[in-house]
């Protein structure tokens, strides 16, 4: 079959393609001509894709290349495809030049309306330039009817401004001709017609409060052991024995390994012997330093007499001095003997190695037949009964905190325990702002066992030393470019920006922005927008 096409802009084949099996080749046979009420009617092709008999092809009935461009081809913005919109598209004339009569009332009335601010649009989802109240979320939904000045079911951008800004009502806001005529009316009297404003809003006041506060701080704290560390070899040698097992309790100066010593053995035999030795070569020295002492003082008797020599008295004298040198000598050969046997004696000990407190074996690190040098590990030990919680406070916390504080410890299971400040360590950490805490626990360790670096949560009570301005939660909101609160004077609530601190049970300290006795909104502040006129309720 011979066909035709005469259009003015060139179109993509898969797009003739698609339309020729979709409408037919009725609907490629047309030269472009301004769309007249008669073209706007769907062709048999279309009519069967309008499953709800609109006359109009809706974006979730479009397939192919209509569902493709179909925001190009909705011409009046209606939500829905005509004849003439789908025939000036796929001929290349474009758009209709006069709009179909069936463009919605809707549609044609949107240009009056005045524009909905950005955010405002992302509701809008029917495009039409107002909020329905089925698209209408949050404070918009609760606040519908008295937003909607016009009554016309729709909210616009001059509704909604004046009622978060709380001038209320636009002046030109009655769009309904009965009540138009009405405001004719009252201004052909004379009389300029009064906005409609927004009415007051219920809400509940809270005071800003300024008092000594007293609070129970909740912080996570861990359990450390006071006497923990490992058991190392003092001498090298081989594992003889470990007499200990992991999850043992040990007492002090129990057993818990043992070293070969039998060389040890053997050179305290030789040393022992070496020191013998010495003290007999000494002991033989003293008696020939006694002697030489004696015949010494024999001739020093005779020297006013006949019979004494001058020779052999310098021989003597010299003869006692030797003798006293070589006694000296032995002396510390005896005791250069001695302390090498003591060491040996100290070694011997060594091997034997003794837990130094009480304790459970909670790591064993040699086996029988391993060689260790002097200072390898042989097991851990942790006494399970010497034991505090340390904690760590808020540097801004820590003035309220003092020594001997009582607190509660919460354990996993649920139990509490007390426990009482011991020391505040005075040692800050720069990245975390806090100082470490210790606590001592009020509980004999039989009666509630605790684990070295065991979690718990530590509650404190503590009291400020000076007044500190609260005000409730509930009045702050949190925004963007920081927080709010309404302040009340009268019956006008008024915006305020404040700067908060801490959380105080259900209350926040404030810095900046209030004072003591000011009343402030607790309850309906989400819907006060910039502020306005209020209604104190219980």
């Amino acid at each position: 079959m011979g066909i035709t096409v005469e259009i003015t802009k060139t179109l993509h084949s898969s797009f003739v393609i698609l339309l020729t099996l979709f409408f037919g080749t009725s609907m490629l046979v047309m030269t472009p001509k301004p769309v007249n009420a008669q073209g706007k009617e769907l062709s048999e092709r279309g009519k069967a894709a309008d499953t709800n008999k609109d006359g109009l092809i809706q974006e979730n009935e479009a397939r192919g290349p209509l569902a493709a461009n179909f925001d190009d081809m909705d011409c009046d913005k209606n939500g829905g495809l005509d004849g003439a919109e789908i025939s000036g598209f796929f001929s290349g004339s474009g758009c209709p030049k006069e709009q179909p009569a069936a463009a919605s009332t809707t549609t044609l009335a949107k240009s009056k309306f005045p524009p909905l601010s950005e955010r405002s649009k992302a509701s809008d989802t029917n495009k039409d330039g107002l909020i329905q109240e089925s698209e209408a979320r949050g404070p918009l939904a609760a606040n519908f009817d008295d937003m909607d000045c016009d009554k016309n079911g729709g909210l616009d951008g001059a509704e909604i401004k004046g009622f978060f800004s709380g001038s209320g009502c636009p002046e030109k806001a009655i769009k309904d001709p009965d009540k138009l005529k009405t405001a004719k009316k009252i201004t052909s009297q004379g009389k300029k017609p009064a906005p409609r404003g927004r009415p007051p809003q219920a809400v509940k006041l809270g005071d800003v409060v300024s008092k000594l506060s007293s609070e129970t701080y909740q912080i996570v704290g861990r359990v450390v052991a006071l006497q923990s560390g490992v058991l190392s070899a003092r001498i090298s040698g081989t594992i003889n024995l470990v007499s200990v097992a992991v999850g043992e309790r040990v007492k002090k100066g129990s057993m818990v390994a043992t070293l070969a010593a039998g060389r040890l053995i053997i050179e305290r035999k030789r040393a022992a012997a070496l020191l013998n030795r010495q003290n007999a070569v000494l002991r033989v020295q003293k008696t020939a330093l006694k002697n030489a002492k004696r015949e010494f003082s024999r001739m020093e008797s005779l020297l006013k007499s006949a019979a004494f020599s001058r020779a052999r008295f310098e021989d003597l004298e010299g003869l006692v001095s030797e003798k006293t040198a070589q006694v000296l000598e032995k002396n510390a050969q005896v005791a250069e003997a001695l302390a090498s046997l003591e060491r040996i004696d100290i070694d011997i000990r060594d091997a034997t190695i003794r837990a130094p407190f009480e304790g459970i074996i909670i790591q064993k690190h040699v086996e029988v037949g391993t060689y260790v040098n002097t200072g390898a590990p042989i097991v851990t030990l942790i006494n399970d009964r010497l034991l505090e919680i340390e904690i760590d406070v808020p540097s801004a916390r820590i003035n309220a905190l003092k020594t001997n504080t009582l607190a509660s410890v919460i354990l996993d299971d649920g139990d509490r325990i007390s426990a009482v400040v011991r020391a505040i360590i005075p040692r800050e950490d720069l990245r975390t702002r806090t100082r470490p805490v210790r606590l001592r626990p009020k509980v004999k360790p039989t009666t509630k066992p605790l684990a070295d670096n065991q979690a718990v949560l530590v509650e404190l009570s503590l009291t400020s030393d000076r007044p500190v301005l609260t005000v409730s939660k509930d009045a702050v909101i949190r925004r963007a470019n920081g927080n709010v609160v309404y302040v009340v004077k009268g019956a006008t609530a008024s915006m305020r920006s404040v700067r908060i601190g801490r959380g105080i049970g259900d209350r926040f300290q404030i810095l900046s922005g209030l004072k003591a006795g000011e009343k402030v909104v607790v309850r309906g502040n989400e819907r006060l927008g910039g502020g306005g006129e209020v209604r104190v309720v219980r």
